[in-house]
């Protein structure tokens, strides 16, 4: 799940979305996709870590998997190695540190020292989007040799998720925070078919297995949260079932939960459709960063968020989704990337780069 403090046959047509364009959307040159590529590579330690932004002063994995999805795209639209080298540099860090429960912490940075801050922000998405990140970038080399060097890292990933995943298939965001979050449910089951695809690459069996398993009992369990009342995914469950009930006027993380619902494949056909022209009719300005918006905190601006327009790419509408992401690049390049932009959000306009072509999102998962 975003985040948002000092620092979130149709399922697989999903990963055949994120990595196939093989032309920069309109108005993306590749000069661009250089530059937001390049960026993220000065957010690169030496030994493979990204840092959530160029300062490199913290490591949280939930945004270097998204940035190293973006690295996979920009080698395929450009045919430069050095940002595939570094996406798998990425994969490899976070295997290195994946404990033996498969879970990673967030990590500061000081004088090129990297200290564990001993927690996460969740388990089940930082492993989710690990494991897409892993589809994306084989996706984009089919160097299979890196991808064999990373299979104790994916089997850790699963085990990640499965770890806090619930009798009725939804997964807890951590051990310690016993809620399940729409967006996180989104990222793990995207991250779980990925697994699954990747493993039959692997010709490991009981992997596809544990993983294709695992997926269709999240997926079930997502059912849970629609609310028919509201039209509309409650995004949030805690422990005693209490729901959280969507609020389409407060951006974050109510009504952009449903996009997440839509991006990862979690909410297709008509439902897809409606939840986004919902969405586009109570927030018109969420592609506007420097908009001011609901959260669930109070007032504050927009800031970036490219997932939705992959959900409208989706649901078959790339040309709003193409305007929108080129109205947050512009708005990012306008103050120079300056904070709240980060990697994460250079990644996912990277991977969404080409989303005129119909199968934009089809190997998120």
């Amino acid at each position: 799940m975003r985040n948002l403090g000092p620092r979130t046959t149709s399922v697989l047509l999903l990963f055949a979305l994120l990595l196939v364009m093989a032309k920069p959307a309109s108005g993306a040159s590749t000069s661009q996709v250089r530059s937001d590529a390049d960026w993220i590579l000065a957010a690169q330690l030496p030994d493979g870590a990204i840092a959530n932004y160029v300062d490199r002063a913290a490591i949280w994995p939930y945004f270097a998997n998204y940035a190293a999805v973006g690295l996979a795209r920009a080698a395929e639209i450009t045919h430069d190695s050095r940002y595939s080298d570094a996406a798998w540099r990425w994969l490899r860090w976070y295997q290195a540190h994946e404990e033996a429960s498969g879970f990673v912490t967030d990590y500061t940075v000081t004088e090129g020292s990297e200290v564990s801050t001993g927690t996460m922000d969740s388990t089940d998405a930082y492993a989710g989007t690990f494991l897409f990140a892993v589809r994306a970038t084989w996706e984009a080399t089919r160097n299979r040799s890196q991808l064999q060097a990373l299979r104790p890292g994916i089997v850790g990933a699963v085990k990640a998720i499965k770890a806090t995943q619930r009798h009725d298939g939804l997964t807890w965001a951590k051990p310690t925070w016993q809620m399940s979050y729409l967006m996180d449910e989104s990222e793990a089951y995207a991250g779980l078919v990925a697994a699954a695809s990747l493993a039959g690459t692997l010709e490991d069996s009981r992997l596809k297995k544990s993983a294709t398993s695992a997926a269709a009992r999240l997926r079930a369990g997502t059912g849970r949260l629609w609310n028919q009342r509201l039209g509309a995914y409650d995004w949030a469950l805690d422990a005693d079932g209490v729901r959280d009930p969507t609020n389409w006027s407060v951006l974050y993380p109510d009504a952009l939960s449903q996009t997440w619902a839509v991006a990862f494949g979690l909410a297709t056909g008509a439902r897809a459709r409606e939840l986004m022209r919902r969405f586009a009719a109570a927030q018109p300005n969420w592609d506007l960063p420097t908009a001011t918006a609901e959260f669930d905190s109070g007032p504050a601006p927009v800031g970036y968020w490219a997932v939705p327009a992959w959900a409208f790419a989706r649901i078959g509408d790339p040309a709003l989704a193409g305007t929108a992401l080129a109205q947050i690049s512009t708005s990012a390049l306008a103050v120079g990337r300056a904070w709240p932009f980060t990697a994460a959000d250079a990644g996912e306009l990277l991977a969404a780069t080409g989303v005129g072509a119909a199968d934009l999102l089809s190997r998120l998962g």
